[in-house]
């Protein structure tokens, strides 16, 4: 006699406490998971492709001057979009850094957290291209650094970073975020006193991230979702509503009888000769 399985997944049922499952169930609403899941599919993709596609992809993603460029001589959005999951050096360790993500969607939302990287990312890639173009109008650059390569998350992950080292929940995490953020920073900021475009970027990103935790400690709350309110009483939806239970109570019949009169005649009293004696 063949027995029959259980359904996937029903066996962990037991194991697994109820705030774990229902965290595992909303993991796919959350976006940090998936911008986590891109970063790692990320690492074999580029280890696997020829060498030439990876260049080419990284060429195509760079936010430099010549793909920032209006269409059709650039493609300014693209590259700012796509360049976020296409990491240059240290590949492993970026979906590790991404993991902050998850305490900035936990704290501030996930549309206020999509919020906060996509503008610092863009912000500080104005910022950076735009002290190349400065260098370059200036002689102090060559020409050929308007084509420079620029990709990674590491603008994303530093602002994140920053955010959950400071409003990460429980208040005891952030402790863990501080510490990575203290192990990238040397590396993050080494070209600094040089005035290397990149390292400005990642400064800039980290006040980014100071100034809008601040932000959302005074200044902005958490978006939540608008309930509708009640009428007020003697608006049109209370009118409606207290002349559909008029109607509905006028049409009730008394118990026993048949009748579907809307408005039955009150029932007769007996008389006092029928009460009186023989």
């Amino acid at each position: 006699m063949a027995t029959k399985l259980p359904p996937f997944g029903s066996s962990l049922g037991p194991t697994l406490g109820p705030s774990l499952r229902a965290w595992i169930r909303r993991l796919p609403r959350n976006p940090a998971f998936w911008y986590v899941s891109a970063l790692a599919a990320m690492w074999p993709v580029l280890r696997l492709l020829p060498p030439e596609r990876v260049h080419a992809l990284r060429t195509w993603a760079s936010t430099d001057l010549g793909n920032l460029h209006l269409w059709p001589d650039g493609h300014p959005i693209e590259s700012l979009t796509v360049s976020v999951f296409v990491p240059q050096d240290t590949i492993w360790v970026w979906p590790v850094f991404a993991l902050s993500l998850f305490a900035v969607v936990g704290a501030l939302g996930a549309r206020r957290a999509v919020a906060s990287v996509a503008l610092v990312h863009v912000a500080a890639t104005a910022l950076t291209e735009g002290l190349v173009w400065w260098r370059i109008e200036h002689g102090s650059l060559p020409a050929e650094a308007a084509h420079a390569m620029d990709t990674g998350p590491s603008y994303v992950v530093v602002t994140a970073l920053t955010l959950a080292a400071t409003r990460a929940r429980p208040a005891w995490s952030r402790a863990v975020w501080l510490l990575m953020l203290a192990v990238a920073a040397p590396a993050l900021l080494a070209g600094l006193p040089d005035g290397d475009t990149a390292a400005v970027g990642h400064l800039a990103s980290l006040l980014a991230g100071l100034a809008l935790a601040a932000a959302h400690r005074f200044g902005l709350p958490p978006l939540r979702r608008r309930t509708p309110a009640a009428p007020r009483p003697g608006t049109e939806t209370e009118r409606k509503s207290e002349t559909g239970r008029e109607t509905e109570t006028g049409r009730e019949t008394e118990p026993g009888s048949g009748s579907t009169d809307p408005d039955p005649r009150p029932a007769r009293a007996p008389s006092r000769q029928g009460l009186s004696p023989e």
